[in-house]
């Protein structure tokens, strides 16, 4: 009966904490790069190739540590990273890609200009305030939050990332 009541309470305060559908919880992998790099070739490109080899044209790139991979993940993952409004420009300058045995299984492109990421790994959590239905489907307010953004631009100061968020930024008043 303890086991049952334990895994209720745990499932209620993962589901209260907007990470109940969180994907980078159970995502399999080995290792998180965070990339700096210079404009994207195409816009909504990848960063890496199904087979590790860069798309893009890399300024730097740093390894995560196990301690920000949760940081982030658990971030990545909860509704109060977004529902803010965005800009239409993304042109994204950084970016994290997953893997598992040198192949990436999940990557995510930034751009701090415009208040909005993209991943290949779909997150429930970014699509809130739905309107319409079928082809006309599309959410309101997907941008990133301001302590989100807060996060994302501590890891480019701390690891001397270009495109850093200067003060006044649009998104950050």
């Amino acid at each position: 009966m303890r086991i049952i009541s334990f895994t209720l309470l745990l499932a209620l305060s993962l589901s209260s904490s907007g990470q109940a559908k969180n994907p980078f919880l159970n995502l399999k992998f080995d290792k998180v790069v965070f990339y700096d790099f210079k404009d994207i070739s195409e816009k909504g490109s990848l960063i890496v190739d199904n087979n590790g080899g860069l798309l893009q044209t890399i300024l730097k790139q740093v390894q995560l540590d196990t301690t920000t991979i949760k940081k982030l993940n658990f971030k990545l993952g909860d509704k109060k990273s977004y529902g803010s409004g965005t800009a239409n420009c993304f042109d994204p300058h950084c970016g994290f890609v997953y893997f598992l045995k040198g192949k990436p299984v999940g990557q995510i492109t930034i751009c701090l200009s415009c208040n909005r990421l993209y991943s290949s790994v779909d997150i429930p959590a970014q699509k809130q305030g739905k309107q319409s239905q079928g082809k006309d489907e599309y959410y309101l307010l997907e941008g990133l939050s301001k302590s989100f953004r807060q996060f994302i631009n501590g890891l480019l100061i701390k690891n001397n990332f270009n495109h850093q968020i200067k003060p006044g930024s649009q998104f950050d008043e």
